[in-house]
C-alpha cells in the first residue's frame, strides 16, 4: 500500500492548529500530544516536525484566533451585490464567528493581560479595531447617502454591538441572531411615526 505525501510544513501547521483549538475549548492547557495526534489523525512525533513544543502550537492557535486580518479578509469577500442589509448580516455572521473564537479560548485558557502589558494590548486592540470598522465601512460604503451616521460611525456602531451583544456574559442570547443585530442598527427600536411625531418621540 503506497502512503500518502506528507503535507508542506504549513499545511500540516495549519492542520495541527485546527485540530487543537477544539481540544484547548474543552480541555484548556492540559491537552495532552496524545490527544491532538488522535485528533488530527497523525503519529504524535509528527506534531514535533511541525511545532517545537506543545506550548509553541498552543501559542500559533492563539495567535490564528486572534488574527485580525483574516477576519478582515472573511469580510472583504462579502458580495457587494447583496443589499446593505445582507451585506451586513454576512458581516455580523463572520464576526460572531471570531468572536465566539476569541471568548472560548480566554474561558478556557484564562488568558490574562498583566499591568505592565495592559497599554500594549489595549493600543493593539484598538488598531484591531479601527481595521475592522475600515472592512465594515467599505461593506456600508455604497448606500451611505440611506443613513444618518457617517459610514465608519455605522461602522463601529454595528462591530460595538454585535460585540456586546454576542459577549457570553455582557450579551444577551435572545437578541444575537444576526437579522436581529442588523435591524437593531439599522431600524433602532423605536416605532416608524408620522414624521411629526417621530421628531417628537424620538
Amino acid at each position: 500500500m503506497t502512503r500518502a505525501a506528507p503535507l508542506p510544513l504549513d499545511e500540516r501547521r495549519a492542520a495541527l492548529i485546527a485540530a487543537t483549538e477544539p481540544l484547548l475549548e474543552q480541555f484548556g492547557r492540559e491537552i495532552s500530544t496524545r490527544q491532538i495526534a488522535e485528533a488530527a489523525g497523525i503519529a504524535e512525533g509528527t506534531i514535533f516536525r511541525a511545532f517545537a513544543t506543545k506550548e509553541e502550537l498552543i501559542d500559533a492557535v492563539i495567535k490564528d484566533s486572534f488574527d485580525i486580518h483574516r477576519t478582515c479578509d472573511e469580510l472583504a469577500q462579502i458580495d457587494r451585490g447583496l443589499s446593505l442589509e445582507e451585506r451586513l448580516i454576512a458581516a455580523v455572521v463572520i464576526l460572531q464567528e471570531r468572536l465566539r473564537r476569541v471568548f472560548a479560548l480566554y474561558g478556557s485558557l484564562r488568558l490574562r493581560k498583566e499591568a505592565p502589558d495592559h497599554d500594549s494590548f489595549r493600543t493593539r486592540q484598538q488598531a484591531d479595531n479601527e481595521l475592522i470598522n475600515e472592512a465594515i465601512a467599505a461593506l456600508i460604503g455604497p448606500d451611505q447617502d440611506q443613513l444618518r451616521l457617517a459610514v465608519m460611525e455605522a461602522a463601529s456602531a454595528l462591530r460595538a454591538i454585535t460585540f456586546a451583544i454576542t459577549h457570553p456574559i455582557l450579551g444577551d442570547q435572545r437578541l444575537a441572531d444576526p437579522e436581529q443585530i442588523v435591524d437593531l442598527v439599522l431600524n433602532g427600536s423605536c416605532r416608524r411615526l408620522s414624521p411629526d411625531r417621530e421628531r417628537a418621540s424620538c
